[in-house]
């Protein structure tokens, strides 16, 4: 799936569920989406996975003692696998009444296996949504993005300040630079 392709699954998504402004409320979409959301300890390497059956409730748990920047990130992230992996149409007959657990690790902070790669860029279309994040930019008054910034937009975002900017990066904003 290319990045036009997940920037539009994003924003349909958004829309169905009326999401209108951050932190983008994840529980409501899991909600919509029939996602359980548990927390759990998992291994520190282990930021969450995802359980599921196509046409049935998915699980998706989360690493209870990472962070909660990380916690969301890695929800968005099993939330990416269910629309992308799991419900696409594209991959019926892989799915169809088989379970799959989707792990996020190392690997797919990386970003090496291409559905970890678009889990990825599903997470980081869906917590900053374009539209969104160009809002909260005119709003907070931050046209020059620089390192004084970014905490600022990263906290109502609810984002880290590293997801915020390679998002911010690949819509083309220079960010960093005091």
């Amino acid at each position: 799936m290319n990045r036009t392709e997940i920037e539009i699954a994003t924003l349909e998504l958004i829309q169905e569920v009326g999401i209108s402004s951050f932190p983008v409320d994840l529980e409501k979409i899991a909600d919509h989406l029939n996602i359980q959301i548990v927390y759990d300890d998992l291994d520190d390497d282990v930021s969450g996975f995802l359980v599921a059956e196509r046409n049935s409730k998915a699980v998706a748990v989360i690493n209870k003692l990472h962070p909660r920047n990380r916690q969301r990130f890695t929800i968005a992230h099993e939330i990416g696998h269910f629309k992308l992996h799991v419900q696409s149409e594209d991959e019926e007959t892989i799915f169809v009444d088989k379970k799959y657990a989707f792990h996020r690790d190392a690997n797919s902070s990386l970003g090496i296996y291409d559905q970890e790669k678009e889990a990825n860029a599903f997470a980081s279309n869906l917590l900053m949504p374009e539209h969104l994040v160009e809002a909260a930019i005119a709003e907070l008054n931050l046209y020059t993005l620089d390192d004084n910034d970014m905490p600022i937009l990263a906290k109502k975002i609810g984002v880290s300040e590293q997801a915020l900017g390679f998002r911010l990066q690949s819509l083309g904003y220079q960010v960093g630079q005091d």
